[in-house]
């Protein structure tokens, strides 16, 4: 049965449709991803708040589901369980977070900026997604990829389009509060799972060979180096945490800028 499992979710590599950044699968699959909201909300414009609000639930409840179903797929896909998809990343813990925040009450004033950093990551991840290494795309690796976070996308924006966030400044303190968390857990997660662990070979007696059982270097949300690199580790250590939060503070506001731009638009719209 494995052996059929592994054919069907293995990586594809025929050459004629690659999944990679700005090829012509990777804008396809951008053009559906916006096509399908687009279209999506076009249907739901009509319907109640409560509706409105089941939808973004019901994507919130799959991208969940996508996620902790991919740890039981990828020894088919991959032959093992990348460690890599820990939710340590801004993609992989806003999935988890989210649903948190529409299901319980103590996250649940985290709602607003835990849609924005969920919508911000997987808008940052598909724009470039140099780090999904080439595979045709209809393998299920490159599938999963772009279903999660195209989901994850949908839900910031039915949430914003529909209003179920609220866009203002008294929101502001959990964007904070909420992005230094995420730094703090991303460099406990890189500071635990990164090293090295080797033992000496004993396939026979007086072998001297190193067997290396373990050997990761995690740059979750990007709070040991830059996500390019570019930087050196010198100055990277100091730089790279503080970078990000800046970053990622920066563009849930700029999301609340236009965002409550277009609401005051649509209000002095109708009410003319």
């Amino acid at each position: 049965m494995y052996e059929f499992m592994n054919k069907l979710l293995s990586d594809k590599d025929n050459g004629i449709f690659t999944f990679k950044a700005f090829g012509l699968c990777h804008i396809l699959y951008l053009l559906i991803i916006i096509g399908a909201i687009a279209f999506t909300i076009y249907l739901f414009r009509n319907k109640t708040q409560e509706a409105k609000k089941k939808l973004i639930d019901v994507t919130v409840t799959l991208v969940l589901i996508l996620y902790i179903a991919d740890f039981f797929l990828m020894p088919f896909s991959n032959g093992y369980i990348d460690i890599d998809k820990l939710p340590f990343h801004l993609c992989t813990s806003m999935g988890i977070m989210c649903m948190l925040a529409r299901h319980t009450k103590f996250f649940s004033r985290f709602k607003t900026s835990f849609t924005l950093m969920g919508l911000i990551g997987a808008l940052m991840y598909l724009s470039y997604p140099a780090g999904v290494a080439e595979a045709d795309g209809y393998s299920y690796r490159i599938i999963q990829t772009v279903i999660y976070h195209g989901l994850m996308i949908a839900q910031g924006v039915f949430s914003i389009a529909f209003k179920d966030i609220e866009l203002t400044k008294d929101t502001v303190k959990y964007d904070v509060i909420a992005i230094v968390c995420l730094t703090v857990w991303a460099y406990l997660g890189n500071t635990l799972y990164s090293g090295v662990l080797t033992e000496t070979c004993s396939c026979v007696e007086g072998c001297t060979h190193v067997v290396e059982l373990y050997n990761h270097d995690f740059n979750w949300f990007f709070v040991k180096h830059d996500a390019l690199y570019v930087i050196s580790d010198e100055i990277d250590v100091y730089f790279a945490p503080f970078a990000m939060m800046i970053v990622i503070f920066g563009m849930c506001a700029l999301i609340r800028f236009i965002g409550n731009l277009i609401y005051k638009s649509i209000d002095k719209r109708l009410s003319a």
